[in-house]
């Protein structure tokens, strides 16, 4: 499956419920993987068609082949 890395979405702070930026995919996965913010493990981002991206789905995205930084 590709993967769009302009796709709309949401990083969001699990822990403290609150949005940290609103950009493209390949934007979200460099600003979680940053640490700017805390642990991956912290976040999840809620994209615009609704898809949720687990913490280990962001950390798949920042492994994947092709991916756009």
């Amino acid at each position: 499956m590709e993967i769009d890395w302009y796709q709309i979405g949401t990083l969001k702070h699990i822990g403290g419920g609150y949005d940290i930026r609103t950009d493209p995919l390949n934007i979200l996965v460099t600003t979680a993987k940053q640490g700017h913010e805390g642990e991956v493990s912290d976040m999840l981002i809620v994209m615009d068609d609704g898809t949720v991206i687990p913490p280990d789905g962001i950390m798949r995205l920042a492994r994947a082949p092709g991916r756009i930084r």
